[in-house]
């Protein structure tokens, strides 16, 4: 499901029995919504190998009318819906198969208009975060004479321009939030690194800004090395089709 569509709610989880865990959490989360919870469908994921007193568990939660829409939209195109699945989980699906991810892995997918961060152990999810905003916005603070291969932001005299500065600063500032609520809130050990995924728009230099600034290891991802293609995935395929393949990596029988 499109992250606009659903929200996804950190909450602790209530000593409740199993069968009446949605109906406690319900109420738990109806003043944290805009809307009136009766008009609700959510449903709950632990939060697996987590340490500390307090459990806490996921909770995504959107409009009935706004998921039935889609239901309708789908069927009427003959299509067979097997499961409704949102994009925080389809991007832990393929954090999952990195090997930062047996220590703690932030991954990183930037789109056009906006990006996703996660940060997984194990293949458990553990937090996400919504960017507003994306490459497009990055690349239109890019020098206008730039050209491929002649610019990068981690080694040039004069450094990044104010604006893209300013935007690239704003990602190492929600990065470290992430990964300091990692440790603490959590009780875990540090995450191994930052992971980005492909983008339509070559940033010239990101991945090594943001690793000078976080100090951790960060690097590219190619899901050529993980997954077992065919044909050779290109940079640009990778980054349109990063959810659809997370979604296609799918393990969980039960439906979310």
């Amino acid at each position: 499901m499109d992250a606009s569509l659903s929200s996804l709610l950190l909450v602790e989880a209530p000593e409740v029995d199993p069968t009446e865990l949605k109906a406690a959490v319900r109420w738990r989360i109806k003043d944290l919504i805009d809307f009136h919870v009766d008009d609700a469908v959510l449903d709950v994921f632990d939060i697996e190998g987590q340490r500390g007193r307090n459990r806490m568990m996921y909770v995504v939660v959107a409009r009935i009318a706004t998921v039935q829409e889609h239901i309708d939209l789908l069927e009427q195109a003959r299509v067979n819906l097997g499961v409704i699945d949102i994009a925080e989980l389809a991007q832990r699906n393929i954090a999952a198969l990195l090997p930062e991810d047996q220590n703690g892995v932030a991954l990183l997918h930037l789109t056009p208009r906006g990006g996703l961060l996660t940060l997984t152990r194990q293949g458990s999810l553990f937090l996400a975060r919504n960017l507003e905003f994306g490459t497009d916005q990055l690349a239109a603070e890019l020098p206008a004479a730039q050209e491929e291969g002649e610019f990068t932001l981690d080694t040039d005299d004069d450094g990044p321009p104010a604006g893209l500065r300013r935007l690239m600063d704003s990602i190492v500032l929600e990065v470290q939030r992430s990964l300091d609520y990692f440790e603490s809130h959590f009780g875990l050990p540090p995450a191994s690194g930052l992971v980005l995924a492909p983008m339509t728009q070559t940033i010239p230099g990101l991945a090594g800004y943001l690793g000078g600034n976080l100090g951790l290891p960060v690097r590219m991802l190619d899901l050529n090395t993980v997954l077992e293609c065919e044909q050779t995935l290109s940079d640009e395929l990778q980054a349109l089709c990063l959810p659809a393949i997370g979604a296609a990596l799918r393990m969980e029988e039960r439906v979310l």
